[in-house]
């Protein structure tokens, strides 16, 4: 191999292998990798091309390879690029750069990928249903009397089972509608290999379960106070047994955490108990006790309790091996009481401790300051510190020092301070309180401690502008400064000035979502106060059957939902820009019909309520600095931009897209933090921004068209729907969705970052592995720098709403959100007149308008020059010279018929010579002059001389001198502009 195998070289190699290898092969180019770059940078490698096929795809899988793979032996990086011959790959030579994979294996491998997924996804559903169907014969034909061995063994009745001849036990695995999906069966002796349990073949299992004993029923049945979980049959049967209560059956280890959160679900209100069993033997050969890890884990899945046995024999692991083999001479019982003490005092140990937290924390928050009343200080206390502060649900009280004495006295209501927080720089220290008034109990507040500075008007004020009543008098006042500044609570919060991504965890303005191990926990502050109304009402089911099925076959509609799901996958789309897209035409067509159900993806779908997500162009740049970090990782709405002057409209799409705001100074020197937001942004209007800036006498830039991309929103006359459903008309359409968008709202947002949330892992990959296959479907190979730019953003645009449908938060039938896209891309190219460079065109179209404007008026025929039977032009801009068919300028002295005047002939043509000055000043206006000259001469419009850049020098008639002009020749008007 004569190339270095430099990383760009391996990951362009493994761009042509397929994820989805064999296990052995998947594992060898990771030794292949490995052998090259044993750090960080090999395994990034393997990682992300691990995480193209993200339905095999597992972090934990990829690093654990990853670590048992060594770094020297017989497969090294040949190997890897052999195998990627195999697949396409072709290696560069010299300097040459490597060639990607083509659009065509693109398509194929995603469409491999999804038919895998969807062969995939059958089979298993079609193995679930055929072993239900098997499970309800064998279990009709069992018995519900009979003998087991096995149940003689484990010392247990049966309990819901049935029997089948020859001493087999049946064991049914029901849902939470108590559908019989699956039949475990038990043997009646272990044989001498394998296991002495098996489920049918193919039948589903995860989050199955068997109860045994009776839930709460008759008068009781608002559902059990407790409901034991355990692994197997012969665990809950003795547990049952033993306390009484319900216990299902888990069937293993891995099932607990999906059991326990499906009870959770259907029993809110119990306390759930996971009876897990100590695999010890187990922990001493590998180091790990699955049963006490998933019993933990399903126990803090289901916001319940794990218990274990204690006092196990010699090889025991569970509850029933503790209830048979239990030592009395421990004196800790025999048989069943020995597990019903263990579970009862677990039992009867978390209530005691959940009314002690009941009685000292009063809200749902973590208050771990609230303490209990003391009594003064003693002699014995002197010498150690002595908090005068307490707090319970009357209020805060003081108890006021030796010399004043007299009993505790009461300051103002219950104020809790909950945690320490401050901002990613450290700065910005403020407490959170949190405190109930008589709008709202519960209430949080991130309280500036600089507030505390002086005699805390500051601080009341706020309070008081909250509902919570502050002291009057002066000795209080002071008391409640002094208990805020004394406070020194435990948990550390980091407060941040926008939603979305802060590591792993989203934030919103009332609720983190997710978070970061061993980091502090983060939480959304304004000091403007919130103005993005990301709320929640109805049901996402509600949403897609009112709402989201509306968009199937409009493709305004269905790609302006797109952009709502795509704004928090731009940080996962490296190399994607933020930027918006402006819907164009005129009023009363359904543009803000479709802008409507858009937000109702996040928030409240409403023209004028001051609750809507949509926001309003009418504001200041400084506005919109609030609005960009309030939306940021989000979609902001904007609708109407004929309300925000056309110079102000340019400058703010700019700012918006490139995500920074203006510099500013601090009153004390230096400069303020600069705001920042990362965003997507929908826009309406009936001009695009090109003509409303231009309404102001502002030329738009190349890079704004790119930034906030027009497209035309009527699709058919009239209106920007393509469907109308079961509706006659716009009319009543629009009525539907101004009534849907204002009830139900903000569900599929949630749910679609709870998804986000716990995947993402891999999700950089995969996303971009998406945008790649659509980005080839759309934009051509000689599109424009930016045309590509916006096609990435359409890209992204068309694959968050295919993910968002394929984890069925819209009930799109696939493929549709990539049609929206497809449609607004092409429509987008059509307006704009190709995939060229825009500023190109306008450079063209300028110049074509301006000789269209001024070819007779100030140009004078060149071979007259300034003859008195000659053309009298005012204010002239150069000269037009007569070409005949070929292109050849036609000469008087040639052509004597032609000295006094020249015919029209539709075979003829003209070249107009513009004067420099005339082309600087004048045609080049809003453009660099240089840039100019360079698109005539790339577009054949422009001759110059020989040994010239773009210029010529001709000598006009009467002149006698040469002129140094811009020859622009008659192609500019062949130009399809």
């Amino acid at each position: 191999m004569s190339l270095a195998p430099t990383p760009e070289l391996i990951r362009a190699a493994l761009t042509h292998i397929p994820a989805n290898l064999p296990r052995d092969e998947w594992a060898r180019v990771a030794m292949a990798i490995k052998s090259e770059y044993p750090d960080s940078t090999g395994f990034d490698l393997f990682e992300q091309w691990s995480a193209s096929d993200p339905d095999r795809f597992n972090a934990r899988d990829a690093r654990a390879t990853w670590r048992s793979v060594k770094a020297v032996g017989g497969v090294g990086v040949a190997t890897l690029l052999h195998l990627a011959q195999q697949h396409g790959f072709t290696l560069p030579k010299g300097t040459q750069a490597p060639v990607a994979p083509s659009p065509e294996e693109l398509e194929r491998r995603e469409l491999e990928r999804i038919e895998r997924q969807q062969a995939e996804q059958a089979r298993t559903q079609a193995g679930h249903e055929a072993a239900a169907t098997q499970a309800a014969a064998q279990w009709a034909q069992g018995s519900d009397e009979g003998e087991s061995a096995y149940l003689v063994r484990k010392g247990v009745q049966p309990h819901g089972v049935r029997f089948a001849p020859g001493g087999w036990l049946l064991v049914p695995l029901r849902d939470g509608v108590g559908k019989l999906w699956n039949l475990q069966h038990i043997a009646p002796a272990k044989p001498s290999s394998g296991s002495d349990k098996m489920f049918l073949k193919g039948g589903r299992k995860s989050g199955l379960w068997h109860l045994v004993g009776e839930l709460a029923s008759g008068a009781d049945a608002t559902g059990p106070a407790v409901l034991l979980v355990a692994e197997g049959l012969a665990t809950a049967s003795t547990l049952h047994e033993a306390t009484g209560y319900p216990v299902a059956v888990a069937f293993d280890a891995g099932n607990l955490p999906h059991v326990a959160r499906a009870l959770r679900q259907l029993h809110p209100a119990a306390l759930l108990v996971v009876c897990g069993d100590d695999d010890r033997e187990t922990e001493q050969k590998s180091g790990t006790n699955p049963g006490r890890v998933k019993a933990k884990a399903a126990a803090r899945a289901a916001r319940g309790l794990a218990v274990f046995p204690e006092g196990l024999p010699d090889g025991g692991s569970d509850f029933n091996d503790l209830a048979v083999n239990v030592n009395t001479e421990q004196g800790v019982g025999s048989g069943l009481e020995a597990v019903r003490i263990i579970v009862q005092s677990a039992i009867d140990a978390h209530a005691a401790s959940e009314i002690e937290r009941s009685k000292a924390v009063e809200h749902k928050a973590r208050a771990r300051q609230r303490q209990s009343a003391e009594a003064p200080p003693s002699e014995s206390d002197r010498g150690r510190a002595f908090d005068r502060f307490h707090v319970d649900n009357s209020g805060v009280w003081f108890t006021p020092p030796g010399d004043e004495g007299g009993p505790p006295r009461r300051v103002c209501g219950p104020l809790y301070v909950t945690a320490l927080a401050r901002d990613g720089h450290d700065n910005q220290a403020a407490l959170l309180l949190e405190f109930d008034t008589r709008f709202r109990n519960g209430r949080k507040w991130l309280m500036p401690l600089s507030m505390l500075a002086g005699d805390g008007a500051q601080l009341r004020a706020a309070l008081l502008a909250q509902g919570f009543m502050t002291p009057t008098d002066s000795k209080r006042r002071a008391w409640l400064t002094e208990y805020l500044q004394s406070r020194d609570p435990e948990e550390m919060v980091r407060h941040v000035p926008r939603v979305g991504w802060h590591g792993r965890a989203y934030v919103l303005p009332d609720e983190t979502i997710g978070s970061n191990p061993g980091s502090d926990r983060v939480m959304f502050h304004s000091e403007a106060g919130i103005e993005a109304n990301f709320n929640q009402r109805g049901t996402l089911e509600q949403w897609k059957q009112d709402l989201a099925r509306l968009c199937i076959d409009n493709s305004r509609m269905a790609f302006a939902v797109s952009v709502s799901f795509a704004g928090p996958l731009l940080a996962w789309a490296s190399g994607t820009t933020g930027g918006g897209f402006h819907y164009v035409g005129p009023t009363s067509i359904g543009k803000t019909t479709g802008f409507l159900v858009a937000a109702s993806v996040w928030g409240k779908g409403a023209e004028k309520d001051p609750e809507s997500y949509i926001q309003k162009w009418r504001g200041t740049s400084n506005g919109f600095e609030f609005l960009g970090e309030q939306h940021n990782d989000a979609t902001l709405i904007l609708d109407e931009m004929g309300q925000i002057d056309g110079n102000e409209a340019g400058m703010v799409s700019y700012m918006l897209a490139d995500g920074s705001g203006k510099a500013r100074a601090k009153a004390g020197g230096g400069l303020r933090q600069k705001p920042t937001w990362r965003l997507l942004f929908l826009s309406s209007g009936e001009v695009s921004l090109a003509q409303h800036m231009e309404s102001a006498g502002k030329k738009m830039k190349g890079g704004q068209e790119v930034r906030l991309i027009p497209i035309p929103a009527e699709v058919v006359p009239g209106s920007a729907m393509e469907h109308m459903h079961e509706f006659e008309g716009g009319h009543e359409l629009s009525g539907w969705v101004q009534q849907r968008a204002a009830r139900c709202y903000g569900t599929a947002g949630r749910a679609w970052l709870e998804h986000l949330v716990s995947h993402t892992d891999g999700l950089s990959a995969m996303l971009r592995e998406r945008m790649d296959a659509i980005e080839w479907q759309l934009v051509k190979e000689d599109a424009s720098g930016q045309v590509k730019r916006g096609g990435r953003r359409f890209a992204l645009v068309a694959a968050a709403g295919e993910m968002a449908t394929e984890i069925g938060l819209t009930g799109w039938p696939k493929g549709a959100a990539i049609k929206a896209a497809s449609v607004c891309y092409n429509d987008w190219i059509a307006s704009r007149g190709g995939s060229g460079s825009s500023e190109v065109t306008t450079i063209l179209r300028d110049v074509k308008h301006f000789l269209e404007l001024h070819g007779s008026a100030r140009f004078s025929l060149f071979h007259r020059g300034n003859s008195d039977d000659g053309q009298k032009v005012m204010y002239r801009a150069g000269w037009r010279r007569i070409l005949d068919a070929n292109g050849v300028p036609i000469s008087p002295r040639k052509v004597p018929q032609y000295e006094h005047e020249i015919p029209n002939r539709e075979d003829e043509s003209s070249e107009y010579l513009i004067t420099a000055e005339v082309f600087k000043n004048e045609v080049c206006k809003n453009h660099d002059p240089q840039l100019v000259a360079r698109v005539l001469l790339d577009h054949g419009c422009l001759k110059p001389d020989k040994g010239e850049a773009y210029s010529c020098k001709p000598r006009p008639a009467g002149f006698g001198a040469t002129i140094r002009c811009y020859c622009v020749t008659p192609k500019i008007f062949e130009l399809d502009l």
